[in-house]
């Protein structure tokens, strides 16, 4: 019984002396703030188309007091356009040349993407130090706190004593 009663008294012993020196450590609070921005833009351009002509050169005539077409020299298409089409009605001459409607206009997205990641540490510091006095107060309290439990030990040592040698 004594072996145990002693190995209970010094593991008590030491949990209070870990017990009591731990010191404070200052607060540390953390704050993570994760910002992810998108920013859509539309784009648009404009395709530039060259230009483009066709052209008809043609002999004209008189007869009868009447303006005829006589030979067609040259009749030639541009890129896009066709050959003008030529009419000759009473003395009127009307040339047409068409071209097709073109829409040619694009546009497009683009997305860019930010990602902002702010991290805030803040320490709580200790503003309030003991003073020396009051550090020699906590040291003498421990001293006598050990001598109490000595006394303690031996006391319930003298008591049991006898049980324990039967």
């Amino acid at each position: 019984m004594t072996k145990k009663l002693k190995c209970f008294a010094v593991s008590l012993f030491l949990v209070l002396i870990v017990i009591s020196c731990r010191s404070p450590k200052p607060v540390q609070n953390e704050n993570k703030v994760q910002t992810i921005t998108i920013r859509e833009t539309l784009h648009d351009t404009v395709f530039k188309i060259a230009k483009d002509s066709s052209s008809y050169n043609a002999l004209l005539d008189c007869i009868n007091g009447k303006v005829v077409l006589k030979n067609v020299i040259q009749a030639e298409p541009g890129r896009t356009l066709k050959s003008p089409r030529v009419r000759l009605d009473n003395n009127k001459l009307s040339i047409d040349c068409d071209l097709k409607e073109q829409e040619l206009y694009a546009f497009w997205k683009s997305k860019q993407v930010k990602d902002v990641q702010e991290k805030t540490i803040t320490i709580t510091k200790f503003v309030n130090h003991l003073t020396f006095w009051q550090k020699v107060q906590i040291w003498i309290g421990r001293l006598l706190f050990l001598l109490l439990l000595f006394l303690i030990a031996r006391f319930v040592y003298k008591i049991y004593k006898p049980l324990w040698l039967k």
